[in-house]
């Protein structure tokens, strides 16, 4: 099955629950696949320590960071290598919270931020002084959309393609 298929047909499970923490599972096993396909392989922890900046949503660990560490262990001083995620619910929109206070802090303290509403994905990154937008995707242009591409993962899988 398609990484993509999988995650649309775990989300849509989630729909009546609570609006932004129920997804992070399937959030993860997304991002874990994707992750496991780059060099160096990324891993994403979902709520690590807070290390200066508050508690983000998840981190992204490189393995060489991870190898002295297990997955119960202490991440508080372990800063994730490919920076953190800040997730928003379904009907939020990336543009209302890219620019707030809570993305600044996270990207001060971590350098790179991966923001996502479930449907869009936007990964910033802090240089210069300034904030960068590196890249984004979107599956879907609105909540009703995206409820749609669950009722049809297989289709919405095919249509973006890898």
């Amino acid at each position: 099955m398609h990484p993509l298929e999988i995650y649309l047909t775990e989300v849509a499970l989630l729909r009546g629950a609570t609006r932004e923490t129920s997804g992070y599972p399937a959030l993860a096993n997304l991002l874990n696949t994707a992750g496991h396909a780059l060099k160096p392989k990324v891993k994403c922890i979902i709520h690590p320590k807070n290390s200066g900046a508050g508690i983000p949503d998840g981190g992204l660990f490189t393995p060489d960071q991870l190898k002295q560490y297990d997955e119960a262990g202490d991440f508080g001083e372990l800063i994730p290598a490919r920076g953190v995620i800040e997730v928003k619910s379904v009907g939020e929109d990336i543009a209302d919270f890219a620019g707030s206070e809570q993305v600044e802090k996270y990207l001060s303290r971590y350098g790179q931020t991966l923001l996502t509403n479930y449907r869009e994905f936007l990964l910033l990154k802090r240089f210069g002084g300034k904030t960068h937008r590196l890249e984004g995707f979107q599956l879907v242009p609105d909540e009703k959309s995206f409820w749609l591409a669950t009722a049809h993962p297989r289709k919405t899988a095919d249509a973006l393609g890898e």
